[in-house]
This record gives structure tokens, sequence and C-alpha cells, in this order.
């Protein structure tokens, strides 16, 4: 498939691709839109999406040096205000550093280029760096699952090979760098990293891009229950109806590696 030449690798079109090959070469290599529900209920799904984006805009400003107080008092949505109180309890809503909110970072690896969309990336006084992701999931996802997810991969990747100029054109070894999954219940999920997870992620990484690069052809996944949750189930015969939405965080913490695993932030990327 001939992708564009400025065409950049990210989580979450790498997650797309192995998720399902189809939805890749649909949304990636031939840009087609289609018009299917993500999720039942629509206006919960709609409603859940725009309360995330308040959510992560809310911290946007708090990650620029917006007084806290400023930012609630704008608030009209309790559920979006009980989230935002939740992280001004947090250590990250206080933590010493050097803050860097919604920062993007790329590299080149082999032939192709692979960027990252950080929500906040702190540098601490000690001269480590954390990759913090605000997560609105109503539970926090198992660990086992985050440390297989693109995101984790990409995301540490990323900074470990391009976050030099953060700390001071200091190269960053692995041990340096903490990702931290904050869910708005006020859970964490902390993952340490080190030189042989980076070596096997850069190998993967590489492995799956120049995979995708060459493929000709990119079939639908084998795993029907994805395609509850895709814009593109009908256009691939997989189905009229949509997934539940109620259904997106049981999924994300308690299956099993061997079984479909869905990730709300996945399905729809907040932007603002």
């Amino acid at each position: 498939m001939m992708l564009p030449d400025d065409f950049v690798f990210s989580q979450s079109s790498l997650q797309d691709y192995a998720d399902c090959p189809r939805r890749f070469e649909l949304r990636y290599g031939l840009r087609r839109r289609w018009p299917a529900v993500e999720a039942d209920p629509v206006l919960e799904h709609e409603r859940h999406l725009l309360q995330g984006a308040a959510f992560h805009h809310a911290v946007h400003q708090h990650g620029l040096g917006v007084p806290a107080e400023d930012v609630t008092r704008l608030m009209d949505d309790a559920v979006i205000e009980g989230w935002w109180r939740q992280f001004l309890q947090s250590e990250w809503a206080r933590a010493a550093g050097r803050r860097h909110p919604e920062i993007t970072l790329s590299m080149p690896l082999g032939e192709h280029r692979l960027m990252a969309k950080f929500d906040l990336l702190l540098v601490t006084d000690g001269g480590g760096v954390q990759i913090i992701d605000w997560k609105t999931s109503a539970q926090a996802a198992r660990t086992d699952w985050l440390l297989k997810r693109l995101q984790t991969r990409v995301y540490r990747l990323v900074l470990a090979r391009s976050g030099e100029e953060l700390t001071g054109y200091r190269p960053l070894k692995p041990e340096q760098l903490e990702m931290i999954y904050w869910y708005v219940n006020g859970q964490a999920v902390r993952l340490a990293y080190d030189t042989a997870q980076l070596e096997r992620d850069e190998a993967e990484l590489l492995r799956l891009m120049d995979e995708i690069s060459t493929r000709e052809v990119f079939p639908l996944t084998e795993d029907v229950r994805r395609c509850a949750f895709c814009t593109y189930r009908s256009l691939c015969n997989r189905g009229e109806a949509a997934g539940v939405s109620a259904e997106w965080d049981d999924e994300a913490i308690e299956t099993t590696a061997d079984e479909v695993v869905i990730d709300l932030d996945q399905i729809a990327e907040i932007e603002f």
C-alpha cells in the first residue's frame, strides 16, 4: 500500500493496524470516511467524549499556569468538576519540576517517522521525566494490558529517543523515564522503563512499520467482537448495531490476553 510521502506513524495508527489491518487501510491508506456510529447509546457516547475533552482542556490550562480557582469557576458540569477536584488532590497537581503540557515529539525509525503527543511531560528536579496520560475511564486498566498497548510502547520510545532537549540536551537513559496513567477515580498505574524494554519496543515498532509499508493485502480482523466499536463495520459487512458504551471499561479491565480489548481513549482520541 502506498502511504503519503509525509505519513507519520503514531500510537493511534499502529493500534488501528494491530486491532484490524483493514481498518488501518481504510482510515490511513484509502482515507475513507464512513458514518457508522461507534457506540450506543449515541448521546451518552458523545457526552462522555465532550466531558473528556473538557477535562483534558482544564488540566492543560493548569499545566500552563492558570490558577486552579479560575479553571474551576468556568465549570458547569458536575461530572467534569468531580474529575477536576480529584485531579487537584493528586500529586501531579502540585508536583515540582518543569511541565510540558500537550507537547508533541517525533523521531526517525528506519525509513519511517514516529510521533507521540503527550498529555503532560514532567521533568522532575532529579532529572527524570514522567509521562502522564489522563484517562477518563471509570477504573484503571490492568498493568499487563497497558504494557502491551502501543500507546505505552510508542510514548516511552519516542521520549527516550527524542526528549533530550527537555533535560538540557543531556542523553536520557530509559531508567530515567516513567509512564503514568492517571484515572479520574484517583487511581494511577506507574510503569517503569529500562534498556531491555526500549530495545524490544524499537525492534518491534520498526518491524510493524516495515510490515505496513510493504503489505499489499489488509485483511479484516478475525475477532468480530472488535467490529462492534468500529465505524467501518457496515462497510465491511460486520453488522449494523454499535457496541454498548457501558461495556468499554469492563472490557479494558477484565479481559484476558487472548480476548478482545476496548479502550475508550483509542476509540476517539481527544482533540481540542
